[in-house]
């Protein structure tokens, strides 16, 4: 994506640059000024991203203004931009009080959108992934402590694990890229001071697993966060194992689904601050 025809403008931002919310970081070190204020207009969302529709049906928006460092503002557009946000959006220059201003708005807002009706402030941090799905994790975990000869409680963990990686992969996808890179997006995850922090508060052990195609050995190392995300992940790939490796598996899964449950809590909290 092409920077805004005008980069000295400042940024009206309602959706996930908004102070508090994932992208924010990307540009924070650049914002020398923010101020909420308001447009007029009306808010749909795909896949989890708002998209504003400028004056139509018009309710008042409430976002930020920010200004940037007079020198860096070419730095702050392209951290925004770095997350491909063309996917779904498109600059434009429109007026907020008595300022010209560069704003993101929907791209084909119309299309696989939903409109979010009388909504005038989005906060990712109630995204249903967020949410409702940590929830249900939480839920189904605490139901299926014990491992029981049908099967049935490793496969409701085989579920709640999943939807904890939809989670994993809708935060990473909002906060670094809005591609269609998962494994990529996924990796960043690893680099967060957050997530190493919490690895080294959750995880008090090394275990490892290992590939069901290749026997490729992954190891959780609380002072190796790329390995550990990498254990996680393979986890989750494994398919399940017939005979007597079935208890191990259910072991395996439920440790992991413990394990990654509380440290990926700690770190939607703190981003989300």
């Amino acid at each position: 994506m092409k920077l805004p025809n005008d980069p000295k403008l400042p940024f009206f931002t309602y959706g996930i640059f908004k102070p508090g919310q994932l992208c924010f970081s990307r540009i924070q070190a650049f914002v020398r000024k923010k101020e909420k204020v308001s447009i007029g207009g009306h808010l749909r969302e795909r896949d989890g991203i708002p998209l504003l529709i400028l004056g139509e049906n018009a309710l008042n928006i409430i976002g930020y203004l920010l200004d940037f460092d007079s020198g860096n503002e070419v730095k702050a557009y392209s951290r925004i931009i770095g997350i491909e946000p063309n996917k779904v959006y498109q600059w434009h220059e429109t007026i907020v009080g008595s300022r010209n201003v560069n704003i993101l708005i929907g791209r084909r807002e119309l299309r696989g959108s939903s409109d979010l009706e009388y909504i005038v402030e989005w906060d990712g941090s109630n995204d249903p992934y967020f949410k409702q799905g940590i929830e249900e994790v939480e839920n189904i975990l605490h139901e299926n402590q014990k491992f029981d000869i049908d099967f049935r409680s490793l496969f409701r963990l085989q579920m709640a694990y999943s939807l904890l990686w939809s989670s994993i992969e809708r935060y990473t996808g909002l906060k670094y890229h809005l591609g269609k890179d998962i494994v990529e997006k996924v990796s960043q995850l690893a680099k967060e001071v957050y997530f190493s922090s919490a690895l080294k508060n959750v995880v008090s052990e090394r275990r490892e697993v290992f590939s069901t195609t290749d026997l490729k050995k992954y190891t959780l190392d609380p002072d190796n966060p790329q390995k550990s995300l990498k254990y996680y992940y393979q986890v989750r790939s494994n398919s399940i194992h017939r005979g007597k490796a079935v208890v191990h598996d259910f072991n395996t899964i439920r440790s992991s689904l413990i394990e990654l449950l509380a440290i990926f809590k700690i770190v939607l909290n703190k981003s989300f601050k």
